[in-house]
């Protein structure tokens, strides 16, 4: 008799535990099911120079979930003299000018509905043109 009760418990007990963890996932469903929860970096980001000075930035954004909704562009010549560029819509390509025959790293990012930004995507381009 005494096994039989032991038997009925385990089995009561792993009943409950089964179909307690089963709600438990709904916390974090979304995450399993590769929906991403942040703003999407853009992709390919090259530079062309058609005149000395000048850069056009060019980039692709792979946003199934369309949350990305603007962009943001740093320039930084140096450590401590960055321009910062918000672009209040999604664009593909920005003409930055005014810059001097010099290196110069660029971050872009993308902006989310919340003013999130993604994760940077940085390359360093020279505007002079044949040397980007």
């Amino acid at each position: 008799m005494k096994k039989i009760i032991y038997f009925l418990f385990i089995a009561f007990t792993a009943v409950v535990t089964t179909t307690s963890c089963k709600d438990m996932d709904d916390n974090y469903k979304e995450y399993l099911e590769d929906i991403p929860t942040y703003s999407p970096p853009v992709r390919n980001l090259t530079a062309v120079s058609p005149e000395a000075g000048t850069l056009i930035l060019s980039w692709s954004i792979d946003d199934k979930s369309q949350r990305a909704k603007s962009i943001r562009i740093l320039v930084k010549k140096t450590a401590t003299d960055i321009q910062t560029y918000d672009i209040p819509e999604l664009v593909m390509e920005y003409t930055v000018s005014g810059l001097d025959l010099q290196a110069y790293d660029f971050d872009v990012y993308t902006i989310d509905g919340f003013g999130n930004l993604s994760i940077p995507i940085s390359r360093t381009f020279t505007p002079i043109p044949g040397r980007e």
